[in-house]
């Protein structure tokens, strides 16, 4: 069975979509961090912000880390179906 040459070119282009995702994930997760313990939301002490907005930063910060996880499970996904593919390609040149 022929495999078709751009299933690796497709694979790569999403596996840096998805690197580029985590990438722009991490800096929202940072920016929110800074955010709050600067003290930039509401225009409030960094002390006040940390007693107010606790909840509310957990709740952000929980989102990113499933998103985040979420993303590397893709990764890992393309990497193997990368992995598999090269294999497959490997066979079927062997086999010529």
């Amino acid at each position: 069975m022929e495999q078709c040459p751009n299933f690796v070119l497709y694979n790569q282009q999403s596996f840096d979509e998805l690197y580029i995702s985590e990438t722009l994930i991490n800096m929202l997760k940072k920016s929110c961090e800074d955010r709050e313990f600067s003290g930039q939301y509401y225009g409030i002490s960094a002390k006040e912000s940390a007693k107010l907005l606790s909840a509310e930063r957990n709740e952000y910060l929980n989102m990113i880390a499933l998103l985040s996880d979420r993303v590397q499970k893709l990764k890992k996904i393309n990497l193997k179906f990368e992995k598999d593919i090269t294999l497959q390609q490997n066979a079927d040149y062997s086999s010529r």
